[in-house]
């Protein structure tokens, strides 16, 4: 059952330590919408669960940040932005996505005109402006039918609960008053981090800027500033490693753009996510293991795609890669992301989850031809995505995953 908005409030708003263990486990059954990007912050490690250390530690990243050069060869650049593009006209621009996001935002706003009176202490004193807001569930598409499936709704990301610990410490209004220009640089400063998230879809150029912005800097520390001579070897060996190309990174970034509204956000989360996928296996390894859970889970099925010549290695190529960012519906990857980014062990839940979607769209593959079905698996409907993870729980109980030895493959 998935935790209420207020109970991730008061994890979040902890005046020193953040129970990140508890974030986990109540983020494996879905984080409200208002708090989602901050919980993914602590989830990937970005935000520290020692809030005493949180101002200067943002400070910090966010020089950092700053200070990165975001230059690409241009050759890259085009064909980031052509995929992003792409990306964008497909996932933010239809219509009944954009609708859908158009309603929930609509609804937030009743909510909070419900709710400013209430909560006008707690926005004076500080507090995070995330105790606004409705429960994860949102309002969803008359259009989709499973329970999550929204597009990114207006989320919440706002300053911590540390501001309010920090006006706190002043006990006389002189002294508060001496503090003022310094409480409020510190309020500016952090905002760069931690603003209020998204509340429609963003527009192309917006998307694009933010893209090239935050891409351009996570390539100069990947392939720059901390390997100034890496050769186009090297670059395809680690990305080999990876298991991705660099058009790839659109898809695993958009979600963050989805749930947190600054770049250095996007980029912190993004790089980390990206530091978890270089602990996964080799892609030929993934592949094994993947392909070899589908012919044992689901025998009758992996026999159909052998005879309709369905182009299955090329999907799994894609979903092993991706995340399934780049097949499925934002809504449903940011409740999927929720697991994952909450999960002890990604890779083997990520593949237990695409058995599961195979195993759910069975019988309607068994119905087209191979090429039929490979464009459906590469463009997945919206799905239930609770009892997807729920199936992926039971299919792990029934079958081991198999996990080949690099260099053995």
């Amino acid at each position: 059952m998935s935790t209420n908005l207020q109970d991730w409030v008061e994890l979040l708003n902890a005046e020193q330590h953040v129970q990140v263990d508890k974030l986990r486990e109540h983020a494996r059954h879905g984080v409200a919408a208002r708090v989602r990007g901050e919980v993914w912050l602590y989830l990937l490690e970005v935000l520290s669960e020692d809030k005493t250390a949180e101002i200067t530690s943002l400070l910090s990243l966010n020089t950092t940040y700053q200070a990165l050069p975001s230059e690409m060869p241009s050759d890259l650049t085009a064909s980031l932005l052509k995929t992003a593009l792409g990306h964008h006209t497909k996932r933010f621009r239809n219509e009944t996505y954009a609708g859908l996001i158009t309603s929930l935002t609509s609804q937030n706003q009743i909510q909070n005109q419900h709710l400013k009176g209430r909560e006008r202490d707690k926005y004076s004193s500080g507090s995070r402006q995330n105790t606004l807001g409705s429960s994860s569930n949102g309002h969803p598409s008359p259009l989709i039918h499973s329970s999550e499936k929204q597009a990114p709704p207006n989320l919440s990301l706002a300053l911590s609960s540390s501001l309010s610990g920090i006006g706190s410490d002043y006990g006389d209004d002189d002294t508060h008053h001496h503090h003022d220009d310094e409480l409020n640089t510190i309020r500016s400063q952090l905002s760069r981090i931690l603003p209020p998230p998204p509340s429609s879809p963003p527009s192309r150029h917006h998307y694009l800027s933010i893209l090239e912005e935050v891409l351009g800097k996570y390539y100069n520390v990947e392939y720059t500033l901390t390997k100034p001579a890496a050769t186009n070897g090297e670059e395809m060996e680690d990305m080999g490693m990876m298991g991705n190309s660099k058009n790839d990174w659109i898809y695993l970034v958009t979600p963050f753009v989805c749930v947190l509204s600054r770049p250095v956000g996007i980029f912190l989360g993004f790089q980390k996510l990206t530091n978890r996928l270089k602990s996964f296996p080799s892609i030929p390894s993934r592949l094994a293991s993947f392909l070899t859970l589908f012919r044992i889970a689901l025998p009758e099925l992996h026999s159909y795609c052998e005879d309709e010549q369905v182009p299955y290695v090329q999907v799994a190529m894609s979903w092993m890669t991706t995340l399934l960012a780049k097949e499925m519906w934002l809504g449903d990857i940011l409740r999927l992301w929720d697991a994952y980014l909450a999960s002890d062990d990604m890779f083997a839940l990520h593949c237990y989850v695409c058995v599961a979607i195979l195993a759910t769209c069975k019988e309607t593959l068994e119905e087209l031809d191979g090429s039929e079905a490979k464009l459906m698996l590469l463009d997945l409907p919206p799905l239930d995505v609770d009892r997807l993870l729920q199936d992926a729980a039971n299919l792990r109980v029934s079958f081991p995953l198999p996990r080949p030895v690099d260099g053995e493959v």
